[in-house]
């Protein structure tokens, strides 16, 4: 029984069994992958920007300062508030105001201006009042306002205003 064991193939071999890819066929491959990614980069952010992610927060209680603290600190005070930069502001008529320290321009962070007693933006000059309205700049709307509460001489946010 002349029997002949399986022919198997070595590694060498299965490399040499394909057709070689010709040049062309791997430009157009390179390419066309190339462009897919750059597509896929173009695309990525608009998609993003047209569905953006809802965060579900819950408006926590927080005691953020003391009426104490807000007069020794001149009448505005930094704070932040679920993550975003924020400032207590005390008004002319003893009253509390928490506002975000994000532009609405473009979301730069905002400073207060304690000589001009206003908010200003550095990145495109947008000012606000110390209630948060506009009153120069490209800015489209108010700043978004917080919830604030003074319970004897502390001062709580209870969340951000609708």
């Amino acid at each position: 029984m002349d029997e002949k064991p399986p022919h198997t193939s070595g590694p060498t071999e299965v490399l040499h069994s394909e057709a070689p890819v010709s040049r062309r066929r791997f430009l157009v491959v390179l390419l066309g992958t190339t462009g897919i990614l750059g597509l896929a980069g173009l695309v990525a952010p608009i998609v993003r920007f047209a569905f953006p992610t809802a965060k579900g927060e819950i408006a926590t209680t927080l005691k953020v300062s003391t009426m104490a603290e807000l007069t020794a600190a001149g009448g505005e005070l930094d704070i932040e508030y679920s993550e975003t930069p924020s400032s207590l502001v005390l008004q002319a008529d003893g009253t509390v105001v928490g506002l975000s320290r994000i532009c609405t321009h473009l979301g730069c962070i905002i400073k207060w201006e304690g000589d001009n007693d206003r908010f200003f933006c550095p990145c495109h000059a947008g000012i606000f009042s110390p209630t948060g309205v506009v009153l120069g700049g490209p800015p489209p709307r108010p700043l978004p306002k917080m919830k604030i509460a003074v319970k004897g001489t502390d001062i709580w946010v209870e969340g951000w205003e609708a």
